[in-house]
Order: structure tokens, then C-alpha cells, then sequence
């Protein structure tokens, strides 16, 4: 057993090191610095070297790691090893996202810069070289994965030209930003500023020029290789037909519990009319950032004097404007969670500043997306005892694999329970129409599953889910476009939200039934909250041993 665990220890370790030299950017965000200055090879024989090392990797895998001989703990960290391993290689062998999706790369390009900025992981004299490097690597990285994209999907390449259009204000705004700090440098700054910037606009016309006219095939990945991820990657119990059916479902059973939260406000509204009028109450634009800081305070202090989940010793949770050079690209806000293996531990949750530059109609919707019934939710989502919290255990997960190895399906999951966790708990007492709102916001998740698995099995089209979108959870066109938009990029991860809820769920009334008296919802918290974010059907080995269940 002995040997066993020392070579599947070393096998894992090569999995964390590899593939953080394999992806520069994903080091940078886990607080791994050693390729700070890097862009990633996604050039064609980038890809070919990073397939072939996947292949070789789970071959020796199954080969020398006999998995039945491993204690609990390490034997779930290989099924977990060998499911990332199965998705990555789907990715690039089969359902090749880096064939179709141009966005992809511009992503990584934007997050190698932003990161670097917005972490202050070493002095900004280091960082600021480190964002040097790679501002000015942009132009030859984005030349060298264009070989990959020989036809694109028409819907993909749209979002990519909307993303690419971004990128000169985005790099603007970066050397600004570098300029207060270090004006002696100006010269330097804006040279690679400039090349950037030509990256960007180079692309982008190279887009427009040479992939639309022959945009084609479909982003779909079809019904085969959903079920694949469903199973391989997610490990849920679900076929793609089972979950849009389970989606369906639980859109009818939303509709049903807002209807009834409408009548007991106003037994002659509908509750559209309800959550429009609650769009129109909201925190003075002037004081926002403040709102938030207000709110998670008071989140924080609910948690820990509720004992509803463990907060971990020495979190912070920083509520800050989103900077300058990113606000073009988060009109609202964001959640950035600490790197796993960076010192800092605070977490960041930015706030964009409603821009007075936009017409009233445009400030007024901004601020509508901070509307006070909603403000709570967002808060406890993203900070207690939400994302934050269950990020920051994850930070401190046993393996150095658990810290890099992120589920949707637990992490958005979680986060949507505590939506309904904290409900049941009695926390919503700041306005009436919060219920309403956490409800809707129940719809949205739901619709989401219906629509990812249509879109992806290609039995809806784009259009339709728009149209879906609109009638179902009341975005309006612009916001549903932008939300299809991304499901079309990301297969499998929209409808992680109620997955992940409905199998936690699952997990507490499991836990309820065997531990009768001895249930408390706080161990329960932490004995889930201590595996890491990984499949939940992982995550229940490991539960009841921590809980005392044989």
C-alpha cells in the first residue's frame, strides 16, 4: 500500500506541476509565479505536446496505480485525477474547443494581464514586469493559435470579435494605470501598450476578414458529449434528456412557489409586476460600494452567530470599485477569490461604479442590477456563506490537486443553496420582496439547465433561447443575448447551478436521515466544505466517516 500511495503521490504531483507550466495563466491565478511572465504554447504543436502528455499521464495512471489499494482520501483524489484528466483530453481530442472557439485565447490574454494587476501577490514593481512581458508577448501568442482556427461557428466567433473589440480600451486603461505608479517609465509603458493593442486590433481584423466569411458548423457538442461530461467530468446521474427534463420541471415548480410568494405581497399582482417594482428601489449610486460592505458584514456576523458553516481562521473579504482597466468588461461586479497558494488570503469582491458618462436610462439599469430586495442575495452568493467561504476551505484542501481542481457543479451549486440555506434560516428581514427575487433568481437557474442541454443537443437555437430567456425569467434582450452567448462557449457548466444545489440537498437529507438527533447543519457544512470543490459524488465518500456514519 505503501508504494502504491508514493506512486500515485508523485503521479498527482506531476499532474499540479505540469500542468501549471502547460498553463502559465491558471499558475498565476493559483499563486504559482514561476511563469508570471509566460503566455501559454497554444500554438498547434502547443496542443499536441499538451494531448500527448495527457494520454501518456492517465496510461501510466491506470497502469502502475492499482487504486482499490489506496486509503479513502487518496483514492478519491485519483478518481478525481483521472476525471480532469478525461475532460481536458475530451476538449482538445474530441469536442476541440480550441478549433472552435476563438474566445478561448482571447480569455487568456485578458486574465494573464488582469491577474497580475489585480493580485498583490509580490510589490507592484515585480508585477508590473511580469504585466510588461506578457503585454508585450499578445501580438505573437494571438498570431500563433490562429492555425487552430481554420472554421469557426458563426454564434463563437461573434462573442470572440465583441471580446477582441475590447482588448484596445482594456490595454489603455492598464498602461494608465501603470503610468501613475511608474511615470519614469513612460516610454517603455506605452511601447508595449502599443503592442498589445495592435495584438488585439490585429486579430480582431483578422476575424472579421478572414474567419466570417466562411463562419460554419455548429458550437453544439451534441447529445454524445454531453453525456460524456455529464458523466466524466461532473459525475452526476443524469443523461442529457434527464436533465432537461429535470430542468423543466423545476421551472414549473419556481413558477408555482413565485406565484404563491406574489399572492401573500398583493393578491392582485403577478410577480413580474412585483419584481419590477423592486428594480426600482436601490442603494444611492454615490454610496453602492458601501451598500455591499453594509451587507456582508451583516451576512458574516449571521453565519457565525447562527453557527450555519465554520468561517475559516484569518479570511478577509476586501469590497473594493472594480478597477478602471476591467470595468469594460464587468458592467456590475465580481467575485476574485484567493489564490490557493498565495500567502494573502483576502478575497475581492469588486463593485463597478455606476458610470455617469451613460444616459439616465443606462444608469438607472445598472443600478437596477443592485436593486435592495436583490442586494442581499448577490451579498451572501458571492461572500458569507457563499462563494468566499467555500473557496477559502478549498484553499486549504489536503492535496495540492483538491487547491487546483475546481468544480462547477459543487462550487455553483453551493453558492445557490446558500441562497435558499440562508432563507430557511431566517436572514432575508431587509426587505419584503427578497423571497420574490431569490425565487426568480431559483427560475433563472432552472431555465438555464433547460436551455443548456438544448442548445447543446441542438434542439434549441440560439434564437430560441433568447426568446426563452425573455419570456421565462424577464432579461431583457440585450442581457439574454449576452447570457446565450455564453452558454454557447460553455457546454455543461450553465446548468452546474441546480445540479450542484439539488445534489447537496440530497447530501444534508441523507445526512439528516442517518444522523437523526445528532444532525447539527453546521458540521454537516464543514464535513462537505472540507473535501475541496469537487464532484459531489466524491465529496459523499468522504462525508460520512468525517460525520461518524459507518
Amino acid at each position: 500500500m505503501i508504494e502504491t500511495i508514493r506512486t500515485f503521490t508523485a503521479l498527482s504531483e506531476e499532474f499540479v506541476e505540469l500542468f501549471m507550466k502547460h498553463h502559465p495563466v491558471a499558475a498565476t491565478e493559483a499563486g504559482i509565479h514561476d511563469y508570471d511572465h509566460l503566455l501559454p504554447d497554444d500554438s498547434p504543436d502547443g496542443l499536441k505536446a499538451r494531448a500527448a502528455w495527457l494520454r501518456d499521464l492517465d496510461q501510466r495512471l491506470v497502469a502502475s496505480v492499482p487504486w482499490d489499494e489506496l486509503p479513502l482520501e487518496p483514492r478519491v483524489d485519483f478518481a478525481l485525477l483521472r476525471s480532469r484528466i478525461a475532460a481536458l483530453k475530451a476538449d482538445l481530442d474530441e469536442v476541440k474547443v480550441p478549433q472552435k472557439n476563438p474566445g478561448l485565447y482571447l480569455d487568456r490574454a485578458f486574465n494573464a494581464v488582469h491577474l497580475l494587476l489585480a493580485r498583490s501577490f509580490a510589490p507592484l514593481d515585480e508585477r508590473k514586469e511580469a504585466a510588461v512581458a506578457r503585454l508585450m508577448a499578445i501580438p505573437d501568442y494571438l498570431e500563433s493559435v490562429r492555425p487552430n482556427l481554420k472554421q469557426v461557428p458563426p454564434q463563437l466567433l461573434e462573442s470572440s470579435l465583441d471580446m477582441a473589440a475590447h482588448g484596445p480600451t482594456f490595454v489603455d486603461e492598464v498602461v494608465r494605470t501603470l503610468l501613475r505608479q511608474f511615470p519614469g517609465e513612460a516610454e517603455r509603458l506605452e511601447h508595449a501598450g502599443n503592442r498589445a493593442r495592435s495584438g488585439f486590433l490585429h486579430f480582431h481584423e483578422w476575424m472579421d476578414k478572414e474567419l466570417k466569411p466562411k463562419a460554419a458548423g455548429t458550437f453544439a457538442i451534441g447529445e454524445r458529449w454531453i453525456n460524456y461530461k455529464l458523466e466524466r467530468e461532473h459525475m452526476v446521474p443524469y443523461t442529457c434528456a434527464e436533465l432537461e427534463k429535470v430542468g423543466r420541471e423545476h421551472v414549473a415548480h419556481a413558477q408555482v412557489l413565485l406565484d404563491d410568494e406574489a399572492r401573500r405581497h398583493d393578491p392582485d399582482s403577478h410577480w413580474r409586476e412585483l419584481i419590477e417594482q423592486g428594480r426600482e428601489r436601490t442603494p444611492e449610486a454615490n454610496w453602492l460600494r458601501e451598500a455591499y460592505v453594509a451587507e456582508m458584514d451583516r451576512a458574516r456576523r449571521f453565519v457565525a452567530e447562527r453557527r450555519i458553516a465554520p468561517i475559516p481562521v484569518g479570511e478577509r473579504l476586501e469590497i473594493l470599485d472594480t478597477p478602471v482597466f476591467d470595468r469594460g468588461m464587468l458592467p456590475y461586479a465580481a467575485y476574485q477569490a484567493p489564490a490557493p497558494f498565495d500567502a494573502d488570503t483576502t478575497g475581492v469582491f469588486y463593485v463597478t461604479p455606476i458610470d455617469i458618462r451613460r444616459s439616465k436610462a443606462e444608469q438607472a439599469a445598472q443600478l437596477g442590477a443592485h436593486c435592495t430586495p436583490a442586494l442581499p442575495i448577490i451579498a451572501l452568493h458571492e461572500g458569507y456563506p457563499g462563494h468566499h467561504l467555500q473557496l477559502t476551505h478549498s484553499n486549504r484542501a489536503a492535496t495540492r490537486l483538491r487547491r487546483i481542481v475546481h468544480s462547477d457543479v459543487f462550487m455553483e451549486g453551493w453558492a445557490l443553496y446558500c441562497e435558499e440555506l440562508m432563507w430557511e434560516q431566517g436572514y432575508f428581514t431587509a426587505d419584503p420582496l427578497t423571497r420574490l427575487f431569490q425565487l426568480r433568481d431559483l427560475l433563472f437557474r432552472a431555465c438555464r439547465v433547460v436551455v443548456d442541454m438544448g442548445l447543446h443537443s441542438g434542439r434549441m437555437t440560439p434564437e430560441q433561447a433568447i426568446e426563452y430567456m425573455v419570456e421565462e425569467v424577464m432579461l431583457d434582450q440585450h442581457v439574454a443575448t449576452a447570457e446565450v452567448r455564453r452558454y454557447c462557449m460553455t457546454p455543461t457548466q450553465p446548468m452546474s447551478y441546480l445540479v450542484g444545489k439539488l445534489q447537496i440537498l440530497e447530501l444534508r437529507s441523507e445526512a439528516q436521515r442517518k444522523l437523526g438527533a445528532r444532525f447539527h447543519l453546521h458540521d454537516f457544512h464543514a464535513a462537505i466544505l472540507a473535501s475541496g470543490t469537487i464532484p459531489l459524488a466524491l465529496v459523499r465518500e468522504e462525508l460520512w466517516p468525517r460525520l461518524g456514519v459507518a
